[in-house]
């Protein structure tokens, strides 16, 4: 059985799955968008060129790509900035979680449960829940414009610091929207916490960011359900890439063990760090602390939506209530080697740069979510098995999409 499109995800992908004695025994996910080659593009480019070329190569997350190239640039050059301009990064990478995740829930996981086909048909059948994805849309696109100069490919957040700085008048409007924003994400939360899912479960190996003390996704180590602790630094020590015949998109593991990577993972392994507020609303709203069902990735993006409307909402407070120091830019003071990793909304970004002594790139590595969540998807296609007794092939190919989707994968990011 193959399918020629999966329909709502980025990108563009198909999927092809062998039944054996009415079980699928073998399955493929293939992403079709062409190879950039990015990495190769980037050599004989000066440093600063690196966050503004890397944020074109997705559309849906350029902000994500943007801020962990800029970290790494900065640490192949010496730079270190201030804890102002982390919160303001901080905040960027929170944004473009609310954008992406709201994107995903509400325009392309939505329609399957709901009785749609698409975002188009929900607009008219579900008029209130579309223009919930369009405020929080909206929340976003502003959070990201008055930061990083606009919401798609960034320009004033650059290697040293920031170019402008937000005014008063805009972080009002910026808290006065998120005031809503926060109300919506709850919303959306109770939303899809009613909602049924396909039963599948297994044992998975997950792995993201994880801090002492914050829900990790600007910094921290690599962490993962196998006990392994590691520092972005050491990331080609412990994450293998390969080629896959059938694949334009490599596949990538830990070590050669199958993981998965995403807003699941960063719940169930920096669930403690939600904050005791979320955490008691969540308990009250009777949400696990742990997710072993691929579906649930979804009620984890809507437990991150809520979290991270609630972090942007809190960061302007705090702007407002202390002020803003503008800074100037900090200069390079050497050229070297410099490895970044952020979360970005479908799990683990890795960015990793070499320069020469005149600040000119000579080696570029990128790793992004969905390579390391390909595999992964494969191996849960087969847990559908125990539900897709006396199915036909439509409701098995509707069923395999529904898994797809459910991991939100990025083609376009995969390919680069």
């Amino acid at each position: 059985m193959s399918e020629n499109a999966v329909p709502k995800i980025e990108g563009h992908a198909t999927f092809y799955a062998h039944l054996k004695s009415g079980k699928i025994d073998k399955a493929r996910v293939i992403g079709l968008d062409g190879e950039r080659f990015v990495e190769k593009l980037l050599v004989g480019r000066k440093y600063y060129e690196a966050p503004l070329i890397t944020s074109r190569i997705c559309g849906i997350c350029p902000i994500i790509h943007s801020v962990t190239s800029i970290k790494a640039i900065e640490e192949a050059c010496g730079i270190k900035v201030s804890s102002q301009i982390r919160e303001f990064r901080k905040l960027l990478l929170a944004a473009q979680m609310i954008h992406s995740h709201a994107l995903h829930l509400y325009l392309l996981v939505l329609p399957d449960f709901v009785g749609v086909s698409s975002s188009f048909e929900l607009q008219n059948t579900h008029p209130a829940l579309f223009q919930n994805a369009v405020k929080m849309k909206h929340y976003a696109d502003e959070l990201m414009r008055v930061f990083a100069g606009r919401a798609t490919h960034p320009i004033t957040n650059v290697p040293g610091g920031f170019k402008s700085f937000p005014k008063k008048e805009e972080l009002i409007k910026l808290r006065d929207l998120g005031l809503e924003a926060k109300n919506i994400a709850k919303e959306t939360l109770k939303l899809f916490l009613s909602f049924k899912y396909p039963e599948v479960e297994r044992k998975t190996d997950y792995s993201a960011l994880k801090h002492k003390k914050d829900y990790a996704f600007y910094d921290g180590d690599i962490s993962d359900t196998q006990g392994n602790n590691w520092s972005p630094k050491d990331y080609r020590s412990y994450l293998y890439e390969e080629l896959v015949p059938y694949n334009r998109a490599k596949f990538a593991t830990i070590r050669g063990n199958i993981i998965m990577v995403g807003s699941i993972a960063r719940y169930n392994l920096n669930y403690k760090n939600l904050g005791d507020n979320l955490i008691k609303e969540l308990e009250e709203l009777k949400v696990e602390k742990y997710f072993s069902n691929p579906f649930y990735n979804i009620i984890a993006q809507a437990v991150e939506n809520y979290y991270f409307t609630c972090f942007c909402y809190d960061t302007c407070q705090n702007l407002l209530s202390d002020g803003i120091i503008e800074e100037d830019l900090v200069a390079p003071k050497e050229f070297g080697v410099g490895t970044s990793a952020c979360e970005a909304p479908r799990g683990t970004l890795f960015h990793h740069y070499k320069l020469d002594r005149q600040g000119y790139i000579t080696k570029a590595d990128i790793i992004t979510p969905t390579v390391q969540n390909l595999p992964s998807m494969e191996k849960d296609i087969k847990l559908l098995n125990p539900v897709i007794k006396n199915s036909s092939k439509e409701e098995l190919n509707y069923l395999i999409e529904m898994l797809i989707r459910a991991y939100d994968p990025c083609i376009t990011c995969a390919t680069h």
